[in-house]
């Protein structure tokens, strides 16, 4: 179905909340605990990947619960309008440094971090869910997605470009240090929350006017249910598409935490560049994102979007090893590598939610049944747990490179592992990306069958999974038949 260019303007308004809050928790939340709130690396490592494990327990859960939800504003819109005022409130919270003891501090932002993600789960698995019942065109969904990355960038901006810009800014002016990083805290809070209630109640398409409650509906907070949901998500996870899917996505998130976290330690540390400078090379990376954007989408056109992908990440893995080996020795050589960055990260951010779209009707042609909320709640656990691995691993490394959080000036090992988690290791993680990618068994000719074959399955005709033994492999075909 093609849709209106006024909902897919409205979906993509969504997505600043979705890139503000995840990219300046994946961007300053180690670096803000560690340099403003003075907390030791290890253990802010540690709040952080326990608060991205937190969401991997919630992103699950909120994907069974939309999909199972029946209002009369549809399965997805209410959990946008509950989100909201919690998103706002805690990312104000979350990013405001406290007057305490070290105890009270740790116990402070590991209950804030858990809320934050709590807040993050409510709304992301919703609203990437609804982008697959918004359309079940192949082409049209990567046009969604499309509108979605171009305000992902608007959430970019805010999440990675405006704090430090605005801390430099506040603290011109005569504020202090951890009062600028709170009052960046609630801008971003406040707006991603206004985006989703934007998004929220500007789009109609899957409204329900004539909803009414069945008395008869069944519990789904019962244990029972609980039950349910766990052989769903253990059926789910059986499938080769998901599988490749959700291992290509892993990987590539736990690359972009690691490049994402480690790159305000190497502009600070490394190069020494100014906080102008930094909001600069940050707005590098905006910009030439919304600029790679619609030549994605023309690309695609004409293409297919898992061959863009893989070419796009891969490429982006290999100009990252090259420049460990060359240098990134100033300003120029940093926009230069931050613009490589941005040609894989817009490829992943925009085609790879559509790919998982496409996954979901492979998962109902092989469950008889559609779980678009539980199959993207899948890839919203791979982000979190990505954000969790990568920043432990990052918070490991600088504990062991002898990372100090008090110096101005520190180690050579320090230096050097800093500057290999900003590129050697990253592009490592992306090359075996396009690998998986390459692998992956859902491209544009494969899905036109899946769709056709759910076509016959509506009208009444029974279909042999064993016709998609190349999407699904023999082991799921052979234990289908036996089912069957």
């Amino acid at each position: 179905m093609k849709l209106r260019f006024h909902t897919k303007l409205s979906y993509g308004i969504g997505g600043v909340a979705d890139n503000a809050m995840y990219t300046m928790a994946g961007t300053f939340l180690l670096f803000f605990l560690t340099s403003v709130a003075g907390i030791q690396p290890a253990a802010a490592g540690a709040i952080v990947a326990i608060g991205s494990v937190w969401e991997v327990i919630c992103g699950p859960i909120t994907g069974f619960l939309s999909d199972n939800t029946e209002t009369r504003y549809g399965k997805r819109k209410p959990f946008l309008m509950a989100a909201a005022f919690p998103v706002a409130i805690v990312t104000s919270l979350l990013f405001t440094a406290i007057d305490a003891g070290y105890v009270v501090k740790l116990v402070y932002y590991f209950v804030m971090t858990l809320l934050f993600w709590q807040a993050f789960a409510l709304f992301f698995v919703p609203y990437m869910a609804w982008g697959s019942d918004l359309t079940e065109d192949y082409h049209e969904r990567t046009v969604l997605r499309s509108y979605a990355y171009v305000f992902n960038q608007v959430g970019m901006a805010l999440g990675m470009v405006l704090p430090t810009a605005m801390v430099d800014l506040l603290m011109n002016m005569g504020r202090t240090r951890e009062m600028s990083w709170s009052m960046t805290g609630i801008i971003v809070g406040v707006s991603s929350g206004a985006a989703l209630l934007i998004c929220a109640l500007t789009i109609h398409e899957t409204d329900v006017p004539d909803f009414k409650k069945d008395p008869n509906r069944r519990n789904r907070f019962s244990l029972k249910e609980i039950g349910v949901m766990f052989r769903d998500y253990g059926e789910i996870i059986q499938l080769r598409p998901i599988q490749y899917i959700i291992g290509a996505s892993l990987l590539y998130l736990v690359a972009n935490t690691l490049f994402s976290s480690d790159r305000v330690y190497y502009f600070t540390y490394n190069l020494g560049l100014s906080a102008g400078r930094i909001s600069l090379i940050m707005l590098v990376i905006t910009a030439s994102g919304i600029a790679f954007a619609p030549v994605v989408t023309a690309i695609c056109s004409r293409s297919d979007k898992k061959k863009v992908l893989l070419g796009g990440v891969g490429l982006t893995g290999l100009l990252l090893i090259a420049s460990r080996f060359v240098g990134v020795n100033s300003f120029g050589a940093c926009c230069l590598v931050c613009l490589c960055y941005s040609i894989g990260n817009t490829c992943y951010w925009q085609l790879m939610p559509s790919m998982i779209y496409d996954v979901c009707e492979a998962e109902e042609l092989a469950s008889g049944e559609k779980h678009s909320g539980q199959v993207i709640s899948l890839q919203a656990l791979s982000e979190s747990l990505a954000t969790a691995v990568g920043s432990q691993i990052l918070g490991v490394i600088l504990q062991i490179a002898r990372f100090d959080e008090t110096a101005s000036q520190q180690a050579d090992s320090a230096l050097t592992w800093i500057s290999n988690s900003f590129t050697l290791i990253p592009g490592v993680c992306m090359v075996v990306v396009a690998v998986i990618i390459a692998r992956h068994p859902v491209n544009k000719i494969s899905f036109a069958r899946i769709m056709k074959a759910l076509e016959r399955r509506r009208a009444g005709e029974t279909i042999d999974l064993a016709e998609f033994e190349d999407i699904y492999g023999r082991k799921f075909i052979e234990k289908a038949s036996r089912k069957a």
